[in-house]
């Protein structure tokens, strides 16, 4: 029995002389293909659209029967879009490719592969200009990025390789050799925070970079004496202890510290300057310590103050004055063995800093014994204003040059009104009156620390401190013919110039 089976003819069109010729739809026998368009002696020519089943499809120019010309192809796989030239059914010319994230890509292509120039724009800040090779970077070309920083020079297999210049958003350049992406090679880096590098780079690190600071004094701890400048110097040194010279512009700060005392709950000061109060800064002596005054630059009236002090103390000393022979004091108490290692102690109890100004003597009082008074209460480790002056400035930062930086002229300045440790320390003398004097040694410290800002590279150096041992000022009495003592060393001075 004869079956009666449909056959469907592949090709539905025009035809001329049994040849497809003119508009037809061609199905293929696998059904994945199939070919909307124009047709020539029994090949695809002219315009057409050739379309797959999992939903890519090309709409373009076709030649005996192959994919050239100009053409649009849509990728279902990674809903991309390609606009421009085909040779033998790839991409090859000049064209333009939108990728499913919004980038896109507008230059030369060879066999299906960015090729020769382009630009490429993966965000409307990040844009890649120049040439490519084998679908990557490669070449000279100038790539902008997301963050504003721009890099022109060259590139191999999509990485910055060879010379090149590198300008940030915040300002710092590189102009020097990359490899794999990094500075490596002759370079020179213009930092934003004002350092500069010059020399040989690792991998995007200075092949000699400085890794810590070392603090340089006389000795150790620092002994200084009460309103006599001091001078430090700072060195940038290297994992292996070596100055690294290349070091240029990284900014230092110099400033000193107080052992941090807490507030005693129910203290006078405790709800006062609880919301307020600065952070204590650790220390590798066990203690923290919060700031305290410093300065390396003295105003006119205290420098004249200085020099006609010196003078007077000389004229003393030459025995000009007319107020007897004149003793030093203190000096033998240091070596006798006792140190005073604080501004504001004596025998353990807080200065009269921190305290108001004494009311003036009633007409009634003796103005010997209120001296006498004064000078048996008063603390000879305290720096007493004579007025109410406003603090001097705070020593200024200052940057390295080759690795090195230093300050000539630093002095601890009286502390502010109501200096909070030494309000503290004036509590604990209620509680405790016979605190030690040594105890009181190293709670002065000075501190040095890399403030560059920004950071260089991304790491600041680690802060260095050192104790200070301050010496108890001289304290010069004038002896009267009958053996009493006059005062310390203002009345001193006032005495041996009286006519």
């Amino acid at each position: 029995m004869a079956t009666n089976t449909a056959r469907r003819e592949p090709y539905i069109g025009e035809k001329r002389n049994f040849k497809r010729e003119g508009y037809g739809v061609y199905v293929y026998e696998n059904q994945y293909f199939r070919y909307e368009g124009e047709w020539k002696n029994g090949k695809k020519h002219g315009h057409g659209k050739l379309l797959m089943k999992d939903g890519t499809y090309y709409e373009g120019q076709f030649v005996n029967g192959e994919i050239n010309g100009h053409g649009f192809k849509y990728f279902s796989f990674s809903h991309c879009k390609y606009t421009g030239q085909f040779l033998d059914g790839e991409m090859h010319g000049y064209g333009v490719m939108q990728y499913k994230d919004g980038s896109i890509y507008e230059g030369h292509w060879h066999k299906n592969k960015k090729q020769g120039f382009g630009v490429l724009r993966t965000s409307s800040k990040a844009v890649y200009e120049g040439t490519f090779s084998g679908h990557q970077r490669n070449g000279e070309g100038s790539q902008t990025y997301d963050n504003g920083d721009r890099y022109e020079g060259y590139w191999v297999m999509d990485k910055r390789h060879g010379h090149g210049e590198l300008y940030c958003a915040d300002f710092s350049y590189y102009v020097g050799q990359f490899a794999e992406d990094m500075f490596h090679g002759e370079g020179k880096m213009q930092h934003a925070s004002g350092m500069l590098y010059f020399g040989q780079w690792l991998h995007g690190f200075p092949s000699r970079l400085a890794t810590k600071l070392k603090l340089i004094v006389e000795e150790s701890p620092l002994v200084i004496r009460q309103g006599q400048p001091f001078k430090i110097a700072v060195k940038c040194l290297d994992d292996e202890d070596n100055e690294v010279e290349e070091d240029q512009g990284r900014e230092i700060q110099v400033m000193a510290g107080f052992k941090y005392i807490p507030p005693k709950q129910g203290s006078v000061l405790f709800d006062m300057i609880e919301d307020v109060e600065e952070k204590p800064i650790p220390t590798p002596f066990g203690y923290e310590v919060v700031s305290y005054p410093l300065t390396d630059q003295l105003s006119e009236e205290e420098v004249t103050a200085e020099d006609d002090k010196g003078e007077k103390s000389a004229r003393d000393d030459d025995g000009e004055g007319e107020g007897g022979d004149i003793a030093e004091a203190g000096e033998g108490e240091e070596e006798g063995g006792k140190e005073v290692t604080g501004l504001s102690m004596e025998d353990g109890t807080a200065t009269d800093l921190m305290q108001p100004p004494e009311p003036a003597a009633s007409p009634s009082q003796d103005p010997a014994n209120t001296e006498l008074a004064t000078e048996g209460t008063g603390n000879p480790c305290a720096i007493t204003p004579v007025e109410t002056t406003p603090l001097p400035p705070p020593v200024s930062t200052r940057r390295t040059e080759g690795g090195y930086v230093e300050w000539n002229n630093l002095q601890l300045s009286p502390p502010p009104p109501l200096y909070r440790p030494f309000v503290a320390l004036d509590e604990d003398k209620k509680s405790n009156k016979k605190l030690s004097l040594k105890d009181k040694f190293g709670e002065y410290v000075l501190m040095v620390q890399d403030v560059t800002n920004p950071p260089f590279l991304g790491t600041r150096l680690e802060p260095v401190f050192l104790m200070l041992k301050l010496k108890r000022p001289k304290k010069i009495i004038v002896k009267k013919p009958n053996g009493e003592d006059e005062g310390i060393e203002m009345e001193a001075e006032e005495d041996s110039f009286s006519d």
